[in-house]
C-alpha cells in the first residue's frame, strides 16, 4: 500500500514537471478541447431552449384548440360560408366562426388594431369565454390588456366612430388575439357601415382530449372537396409533431456532434501524448528499470489525459452561463426563455453524454501509448 501511494505522488509530481516544463501543449490541449465541449454546450442548450419555446406556445394557445382562415374566393366561385359548412361542431366544443377585416381600426390613442367581425352564430360560444358578455352595453368591444376593465373606448374605423367597451382577453381566445388589442364588432353594425373585404375564419376548442387530430383531418377533407383551394388551419396538435421530430434532431445532433468533439480529442491529445511519450522515452525505459510497471506509467498517461479534459469541461460550463443570455437572446429566443433562472441547460446532471464522450475520448488518446509501454526495454529504446 505503502509503495503504491509512493508511486502516486511520484508520478504527480511527473505531471505537474512535464506541464511546467511544456505549459504550451498544455495550454494548447485545454483551448481546444474548451472550445469543443462549448461548442457541443451551446448546440444542446439551442435545442432545448427551442423544445422550451414550442412547450410554451402550446401551454399557451391549449392543446385542443385550432383556428381556421380562408381566402376570400375568386371572382364568380361559390362556396358555403365556413360557419354554415362546419356548424355541427358546435354540438362537440367551443364553436366560434368570425370574419377578419383586412383594414384596421384606429383607437383614441392612435394605435391600430386589428378588427374582427362576429355574427349570431357567435354568441354562445362569446357568452361562454367572456363573463358578462350578454350585459355588455356598446356598439362593439375591445379585448386588449393593459386598458381598465369596461372603460369605453372610441374607436374609430374608416369614416365611422364606435363606443366599445374594454373587456379583458380571456385565455382561450389567445389564438385569434395573439396577445394584441383587437376590435369586436356585431355583423348588423358591420354591414351598416357598408365595409368590405374580410377573411373568413373559425376558432375551436374541442371538448374531447385527443379527438381534435380526427376532426382537423376531416376538415381539411371537407375544404378540398367544397373548393376552398387557399387556407390556413393552425393548432397546437401540430406543433406536438414538430416537438417530436426536434427532439429526434437533438438526438441525432448530439450523436454526430458528439463524434465530431471526440474524434478530434482523440486525434488532438493522442497526437501530443504520443509525442511527449517519444520524447521521454529514455526516462520512461530508465522507470520501467528500476521497477515500475507499465500499467503505473500507462495510469499516469490516462489520468493526465482526463485531468486535462476534466478542466477543459468545467471551463466550458463556467463560460457557457457566462454567455448564455448574450447568445440566445441574438439568437432570437424569448428574453425570459434564456435565462438560467427559467431552465439551465448546463446542469451537470444533463451533462452525461458529453462527459461519456470525453471519457471514452480521453482512453482511445493514449492507447498508442499503452502499446508503447507494453513492448519491451530494449525494443522501446531501438
Amino acid at each position: 500500500m505503502r509503495s503504491l501511494i509512493l508511486i502516486a505522488v511520484y508520478l504527480s509530481k511527473d505531471i505537474s514537471k512535464r506541464w511546467l516544463e511544456t505549459p504550451g501543449a498544455v495550454l494548447a490541449r485545454v483551448s481546444i478541447a474548451i472550445s469543443l465541449c462549448l461548442l457541443f454546450l451551446l448546440m444542446q442548450a439551442g435545442f432545448i431552449l427551442a423544445e422550451h419555446a414550442i412547450e410554451r406556445k402550446i401551454e399557451s394557445f391549449g392543446i385542443n384548440s385550432m383556428i381556421l382562415r380562408t381566402s376570400p374566393p375568386g371572382s364568380g366561385a361559390l362556396r358555403p360560408e365556413l360557419s354554415t359548412l362546419f356548424e355541427p361542431l358546435a354540438e362537440e366544443g367551443l364553436y366560434f366562426p368570425f370574419s377578419s377585416l383586412f383594414s384596421l381600426a384606429e383607437l383614441s390613442n392612435g394605435e391600430k388594431v386589428r378588427v374582427v367581425v362576429y355574427g349570431e352564430d357567435a354568441l354562445p360560444a362569446l357568452s361562454e369565454m367572456i363573463d358578462g358578455f350578454d350585459q355588455l352595453q356598446a356598439d362593439a368591444f375591445l379585448l386588449a390588456y393593459g386598458y381598465p376593465e369596461s372603460l369605453i373606448e372610441r374607436v374609430r374605423l374608416g369614416d365611422n366612430f364606435f363606443d366599445s367597451v374594454v373587456v379583458y382577453p380571456p385565455p382561450v381566445l389567445r389564438f385569434v388575439t395573439l396577445s394584441k388589442p383587437v376590435l369586436f364588432i356585431p355583423a348588423s353594425k358591420f354591414h351598416a357601415i357598408g365595409q368590405k373585404g374580410m377573411q373568413e375564419s373559425l376558432f375551436y376548442v374541442s371538448d374531447e382530449p385527443g379527438k381534435l387530430e380526427q376532426v382537423i383531418e376531416s376538415m381539411e377533407a371537407v375544404l378540398e372537396e367544397e373548393g376552398f383551394q387557399r387556407y390556413n388551419l393552425t393548432s397546437p396538435v401540430q406543433w406536438v409533431g414538430e416537438l417530436k421530430e426536434l427532439k429526434q434532431t437533438r438526438i441525432k445532433a448530439q450523436a454526430l456532434g458528439g463524434a465530431f468533439v471526440g474524434l478530434l480529442v482523440i486525434l488532438i491529445f493522442g497526437s501530443i501524448a504520443v509525442f511527449e511519450y517519444r520524447q521521454n522515452i529514455f526516462a520512461t525505459a530508465l522507470f520501467k528499470s528500476f521497477g515500475l510497471s507499465s500499467f503505473h506509467l500507462a495510469v499516469r498517461y490516462l489520468m493526465e489525459s482526463l485531468l486535462l479534459l476534466g478542466l477543459a469541461f468545467y471551463c466550458a460550463i463556467e463560460l457557457a452561463e457566462l454567455i448564455h443570455e448574450f447568445v440566445f437572446a441574438l439568437a432570437g429566443f424569448d428574453s425570459e426563455l434564456v435565462t438560467l433562472a427559467f431552465v439551465n441547460p448546463y446542469l451537470l446532471s444533463d451533462q452525461r453524454v458529453l462527459l461519456g464522450i470525453l471519457g471514452v475520448a480521453g482512453f482511445v488518446s493514449v492507447l498508442p501509448v499503452f502499446l508503447g509501454l507494453c513492448k519491451p526495454v530494449g525494443k522501446s529504446l531501438g
